[in-house]
């Protein structure tokens, strides 16, 4: 069974390669005791991810097979069979529920809070002064959260007759329910199946009487017997999220995006990015997931990409509960596909010069790299005369230098590739485009002026923080006030933007300004979304200049390529930029 301080581990590193020390100082425990946990959840999640060392990085995480690596997990994480005991009972004191799940009082203490605040937008985690803690939801919704749990593991709780044989049997026999009802997997009818089995006995909902049988043999199949109204819960329940996925379209779907800040300057509403999220809603009704299966930690590098992304997913989602009332809480998958649809409309066409004093060999890396690097235009030079003139009429974004000439050492945007250029010149020339317009001149972007130190206590909430150094840069006039309010909005809708230890409140503008960040020194860390924050970088950026938005994916980049301590100890805007530049 693997400890907290070893699922601890786990979490640091599902987000970002960290080195022993850093693993060290926030388990609270020994170098010699990390390397041993390393060995064991090694050897513990053999096949599934390993974790090795990762250069200058530190330690990383590699995960082979992911289902396999998160089921494993959740089989040794604690969370969800805290969760289950709740829900299968109306009040439980503190101390019954350490001694049914056999773990220390302080910890479920510890939990018990860190849960509430997890799951917060989800369900309400509540407790009673002398009675006990609770879920504090209605019936049908207890036994959809029950259904989450039993899906990622059918045995988290014992159930009488239940075993991993009854488990496959029922999934097999609900698969053939697909054609009544679609886009509910047997498997999650399965675990809605099991859901009700366990609750039976708690059930009082009142649902109407049901002639259906093909669902009732499906479960007696499977080898669950459900009485009367347990069985008229379970088609109650299915029949009432059909009813509500019918009430869905692509029309609703492209009114809501309409409406979303900021999606209209990128256009970025296309058949695909509906046909996304139109499906998605579909099956977030049919079969609703509040306590989802995937890690959240793992998505962060993703967000740190693409932080307008998961952005407009939040308005995205706060418009469809006003409108529709759809109980959506994880905005994960939405921020995906918003993604993927700025990744498709905002791929522009990169000038590159291919200085090459050979003809045959210039056209064939100039049909390489045409074909291997998306969104790009090569011109061929055959002097650096060549490349002068050229580069007096279109700033290239990338010279290849594929000659026998020299060019001048200030030019800083130049990549020397000898011969015809292979897979691995290529990947060279990816790799250069995605950062060359920031790291070229980062003070572009993050200028000295309005980078200070910000003289924090240690008890200032983050609140108070983002307001008062946003209140100092609207005084020195580096941002506007609509945008130092946008910049606090966002961060009060929670799921902060942190990387490795910095967090960046932002705000997309709709006035046509270049991207500004200014990078701020705390005197002392803070606690964000329960992650500890060292210093801040404020960002403007605006929606629509397509290629600055690509300087968060370069940030993400850089500061996770370093370990935490080094992020920790920057000591103000110098050293900053001389980390992106390195």
């Amino acid at each position: 069974m693997l400890n907290e301080r070893q699922l601890m581990l786990v979490d640091l590193l599902e987000q970002q390669p960290c080195s022993l020390n850093e693993l060290a100082r926030q388990t609270g425990v020994s170098g010699r005791t990390i390397l041993r946990d390393i060995d064991y959840l090694n050897f513990t999640l053999s096949g599934k991810a390993r974790i090795q060392p990762g250069g200058s990085a530190g330690y990383q995480l590699d995960i082979i097979d992911r289902r396999s690596f998160f089921q494993l997990l959740q089989r040794h994480d604690n969370d969800d069979r805290l969760l289950a005991f709740l829900l299968l009972n109306t009040f439980t004191p503190r101390v019954q529920l350490a001694a049914s799940l056999n773990l220390p009082e302080t910890w479920v203490a510890d939990r018990l809070s860190r849960l509430k605040q997890r799951y917060e937008r989800a369900f309400c985690l509540s407790s009673r002064p002398g009675v006990g803690h609770f879920i504090d939801e209605p019936e049908e919704k207890r036994i959809i959260l029950l259904a989450n749990l039993l899906k990622k593991d059918p045995l988290l709780i014992p159930l009488p007759g239940v075993t991993r044989d009854t488990v496959e049997r029922l999934n097999s026999a609900c698969e053939p329910l697909l054609a009544e009802f679609p886009l509910t997997s047997g498997e999650y009818l399965a675990s809605l199946v099991l859901a009700v089995y366990a609750l039976r006995n708690q059930l009082s909902g009142t649902w109407p009487e049901c002639r259906q049988t093909s669902l009732k043999n499906a479960v007696e199949q499977g080898g669950i017997y459900l009485g009367e109204n347990a069985f008229k819960t379970l088609h109650g329940l299915l029949d009432k999220q059909q009813q509500q996925a019918m009430t869905l379209s692509a029309e609703t779907v492209i009114a809501l995006l309409q409406r979303v800040p900021g999606v209209a300057t990128l256009n970025i509403i296309d058949t695909q990015l509906v046909e996304n999220i139109t499906g998605h809603l579909l099956r977030c009704v049919s079969a609703p997931v509040w306590v989802p299966d995937h890690r959240q930690s793992s998505m962060n590098n993703l967000k740190a990409a693409w932080p307008t992304a998961f952005d407009m997913s939040l308005r995205f989602i706060a418009l469809l509960r006003e409108q529709l009332t759809i109980p959506l809480f994880d905005s994960d998958l939405i921020g995906l596909y918003f993604a993927c649809a700025l990744e498709r409309h905002q791929n522009e066409r990169h000038p590159i010069i291919l200085l090459s004093d050979q003809n045959a060999i210039a056209t064939i890396n100039q049909q390489a790299i045409e074909r291997d690097v998306l969104s790009c235009r090569v011109m061929i030079a055959r002097t650096p005369g060549e490349v002068h003139a050229i580069s007096q009429e279109v700033e290239p974004l990338l010279i290849v230098n594929n000659s026998h000439y020299l060019l001048d050492d200030s030019l800083k945007n130049v990549l020397t590739i000898k011969n015809i250029i292979s897979a691995a010149g290529t990947e060279q020339i990816k790799s250069f485009l995605a950062t060359a317009f920031i790291r070229q001149q980062p003070e572009r972007f993050f200028s000295e002026p309005g980078s200070f130190h910000y003289l924090n206590t240690p008890d200032e909430t983050w609140h108070s923080i983002t307001r008062q150094i946003c209140a100092q840069l609207v005084a020195q006039q580096h941002i506007t006030r609509d945008e130092a309010q946008r910049i606090c909005a966002r961060e009060d809708e929670g799921e902060n933007l942190i990387v490795n230890h910095l967090a960046i409140p932002h705000c997309w503008g709709e006035q046509a300004r270049r991207f500004r960040g200014f990078f701020i020194t705390l005197a002392s860390p803070v606690q964000v979304n329960n992650e500890p924050v060292s210093h801040v970088l404020i960002a403007c950026a605006a929606a629509d200049a397509h290629h600055e938005l690509k300087i968060f994916s370069y940030l993400a980049s850089v500061l996770c390529s370093h370990p935490a301590e080094t992020i920790c100890g920057l000591t103000g805007y110098d050293a900053f930029i001389a980390l992106l530049k390195q």
